[in-house]
């Protein structure tokens, strides 16, 4: 059995096809530009994504034989804004998580009391990277005149099959979606004040729908009538895989950000302003932490001082000050936080510079700053559900020096996945269970799967979690007041 999976990433395309037994016969990837030429601004091209998707499905479908395909599945990205028109044309670019301009919209929009049932009911403590403020704020565009709300997966699903639907992972990027009841929020929507005419239907991940002649000739080679399955957002696809595999685990998934996410009995369960988001499994929920820019303040960073990530990673890794170094860096490059702070208005910062910090300092403590962040996430997971163990998902040529450094800081066992696409085999999990054949997965041995994960020693140790205290002290909290944005920010 073939299963052909596309992960529609922030900076990538990810496709892959992948076989009965979630081994992958063959991968390609396409790269597109986030536009970012106003403050706040993070958008992306529609027509980037498909051409993206048709040369890596191209490059996949030289050695693998493309009817010998027997679903197509998919991941995103999420929340991502796709507008339609009547015609269901996309309505200019599309708006990414990345983009901070509807922030103020939310503080001025609703006021504590919604926010607040927001919070309960969908399940988010919310501010403006969800689809609906980002639509909202599009309001004022002269053409802005949609008939469909998407996010990037369903738009994709859409151009496949021509069905406008979502699934209930992709549904609780909206702001309306009612995580109890699995269904949008009469209540919400109203507050939002739009219509529901706007929004896609929501059905399971494992929805199939046969693909159009329009979804073939972009999928070049593979048969029109395929299975095309739903799949959910990419960090429950990622998700869904490792906990196949490792049960009771918390997901540390590093991207351009980074998903903290653990499974929950359900959303009543969860302590304290986590993001709650359906999973794969309708029974049960996950309890997530994200932290906004860290593969990406890793990029700034390498870009920066003229060197790669794994340059830096190298350099942070080699440093033969980590016991001394002082530097600080709390990795807030988003403008914003949504880990254990979920604050809109914070900026990172460097502290405790001085003449003698060398490159090398301020890549460890970059590194640093983002393990500590992450710990502070798992700790309050940890409130939650008891966790058994982390399991760490870095870049494909990481040495794994975050899983290194939270397994310094933490009391539970840390691991680090050697297969580098969680996101694309639980995607290809849920096309698998989709027609019937799910169940091979029991066959794998799950630490043939895991990479080795270098252990410090006990002098640099010990450094570590006293710096993780000097750290906590200037580091922001929920608690701590936050400005008031203007309507006109």
């Amino acid at each position: 059995m073939r299963i052909l999976a596309i992960d529609l990433g922030t900076s990538r395309v990810k496709v892959g096809v992948v076989d009965e037994n979630l081994v992958t016969r063959a991968s390609s990837s396409r790269q597109y530009p986030t536009l970012t030429s106003d403050p706040g601004m993070a958008e992306q091209r529609s027509q980037d994504w498909l051409g993206a998707i048709s040369a890596a499905t191209k490059s996949v479908l030289e050695t693998v034989d493309p009817l010998r395909i027997d679903a197509v599945v998919m991941t995103a990205q999420m929340p991502t804004l796709v507008a339609l028109d009547e015609a269901g044309k996309v309505i200019g670019n599309a708006v990414t998580w990345q983009d901070s301009r509807a922030d103020s919209l939310v503080l001025s929009h609703l006021d504590h009391h919604a926010r607040e049932r927001v919070r309960v009911l969908a399940g988010t403590p919310i501010d403006g990277r969800y689809i609906i403020p980002m639509h909202l704020r599009r309001g004022a565009e002269r053409t802005y005149r949609p008939a469909t709300l998407l996010s990037a997966k369903d738009y994709l699903y859409y151009v496949l099959t021509s069905h406008l639907v979502t699934d209930p992972s992709t549904a609780s990027g909206f702001g309306n979606f009612d995580i109890t009841a699995t269904s949008w929020s009469d209540e919400l929507t109203g507050h939002w004040g739009i219509e529901t005419d706007l929004l896609p239907r929501i059905v399971d991940p494992h929805h199939a729908a046969p693909l159009s002649q329009t979804g073939a000739a972009l999928l070049e080679g593979v048969a029109p009538g395929t299975p095309v399955v739903l799949g959910a957002a990419d960090s429950v696809c990622a998700h869904h895989f490792i906990t196949t595999l490792f049960n009771d685990s918390a997901s540390v998934i590093d991207g351009s950000s980074t998903v903290i996410m653990a499974t929950v009995p359900s959303a009543t369960s969860v302590i304290g302003e986590l993001l709650v988001t359906p999973l794969v499994d309708p029974s049960t929920c996950g309890a997530e932490m994200d932290l906004l820019s860290t593969g990406s303040s890793i990029g700034w960073l390498a870009r920066l001082l003229a060197v790669s990530p794994e340059d830096l990673e190298e350099l942070a890794i080699t440093n033969p000050r980590r016991v001394e170094n002082e530097v600080l860096f709390l990795p807030y490059l988003a403008r914003g936080e949504q880990g254990v702070i979920w604050r809109s208005d914070l900026a990172g910062s460097i502290d405790r510079l001085s003449l003698d910090a060398s490159r090398a300092d301020i890549s460890l403590a970059l590194f640093e700053g983002i393990a500590i962040e992450t710990m502070r996430c798992i700790e309050v997971l940890q409130h939650s559900q008891p966790l058994k163990r982390v399991v760490c998902v870095s870049s494909p040529r990481s040495r794994h020096l975050g899983a290194s450094l939270l397994d310094a800081l933490l009391d539970i066992p840390v691991l680090a996945l050697a297969q580098q696409s969680p996101s694309l085999l639980g995607a290809a999990l849920i096309g698998l269970e989709s027609l019937g054949d799910g169940s091979t997965i029991r066959n794998l041995e799950p630490q043939s799967l895991l990479a080795e994960v270098p252990r410090f020693e006990t002098t640099y140790r010990d450094a570590l979690v006293r710096k993780a205290h000097e750290y906590l002290k200037i580091a922001a909290h929920a608690s701590d007041p936050q400005p008031t944005r203007s309507t006109h920010e």
